[in-house]
């Protein structure tokens, strides 16, 4: 509660931070004391109002709130969730919500989504709930626990040939070679390179189908430099394009579409982000620093190129576990030929 200050006047004035509209309410009175105590009974009965919102309510002031820090892809992705998730919660007073309910919520969820859905509608709700206040014991809700799954990654020559010459070869490069993201390629303009330096300085992004423009990538590391290679610069030459001009103007599903009909055939059941995953396995096999391939990526942290991005191909793989095989299997021949000897 904020202390209330003199005024010229001879007069007290509080002024009492409504979180609801982001604005001030003053309250002013002969003493002290009495302004004080205005402001305490209006932040009451506003705590009252509030908490008897319900959590739909609360979750779409929530968004309203914070649109204007907000991504427009995180915008639209609260909305899915509130839209997809939200409805058993719809005339539930938020003021009513205890962990039990939450957990039976949870579980109902894990149930037919993926961790990692039951984990971010978990915590748009969790958000919503501190942000009004609603302080329940949040440590007693127990997520599923992530399932760590394995996808056969092609190696880096298998999809630079099978899409060398093809309509998508830019994308492709692009996304295998220099390790961007998808909104990354979208928002690259002929100016943007200059000799065969790319600088990351604006995103693409489809929201609710139409193409938004973002000077700011995904994380404050994701504008950055990237030095192409001689055959990608050539093929982006030859497009002879305008310094405004975008150098890829498929849009996000023909892309996709284009590059998993080509993948499925060759046994790759993967999607155009992969490739990302595929240009980190490749700088861990050739054993670039860390700090140089976030760079280069750019990740913010190691745990998120080692734990998500960073795989072995299979034959990598094949290759290690030979290795080991061979090890284990000579010390169990020489062991079984000492014991012939005796």
């Amino acid at each position: 509660m904020a202390t209330a200050k003199k005024l010229p006047s001879g007069n007290y004035r509080v002024r009492a931070y409504d979180k609801a509209t982001g604005k001030y309410k003053s309250f002013t009175a002969k003493t002290k004391k009495e302004a004080e105590l205005m402001a305490a009974e209006w932040l009451n009965e506003k705590v009252h109002t509030d908490n008897e919102m319900t959590l739909w309510q609360a979750a779409e002031n929530y968004i309203n709130k914070k649109s204007p820090v907000l991504s427009p892809t995180t915008g639209q992705g609260y909305l899915s969730i509130l839209k997809n998730h939200g409805q058993q919660f719809e005339n539930v007073l938020i003021s009513n919500i205890t962990p039990q309910m939450v957990q039976d919520w949870v579980n109902e969820l894990a149930a037919r989504r993926s961790p990692k859905t039951v984990a971010n509608v978990y915590g748009f709700f969790k958000s919503v709930l501190k942000y009004n206040n609603i302080n329940i014991n949040f440590s007693q809700i127990s997520l599923p626990k992530k399932v760590k799954k394995f996808k056969a990654m092609p190696p880096a020559d298998v999809v630079v040939n099978a899409f060398r010459g093809s309509d998508i070869e830019i994308p492709v490069l692009l996304g295998v070679w220099g390790g961007l993201r998808m909104s990354e390629i979208h928002g690259i303009r002929r100016k943007d390179i200059v000799g065969d330096i790319l600088t990351i300085s604006q995103v693409r992004v489809t929201v609710n189908r139409q193409i938004v423009t973002k000077s700011e990538a995904k994380s404050y590391e994701s504008n950055r430099q990237i030095r192409l290679g001689k055959p990608l610069v050539d093929l982006i030459d030859a497009l002879d394009l305008a310094p405004d001009d975008y150098v890829v103007t498929y849009t996000t599903k023909q892309i996709y579409n284009r590059f998993v009909k080509k993948m499925h055939p060759l046994g790759y059941e993967i999607s155009f982000h992969d490739l990302r995953h595929i240009s980190a396995s490749v700088m861990a096999t050739l054993k670039i620093p860390d700090i140089y391939a976030m760079e280069r990526g750019g990740w913010s942290n190691t745990y998120t190129l080692k734990s998500v991005y960073q795989q072995t191909f299979h034959e990598d793989r094949m290759r290690v576990d030979k290795i080991i095989d061979d090890y284990f299997t000579n010390i169990y021949d020489t062991k079984c030929d000492t014991d012939k000897t005796k």
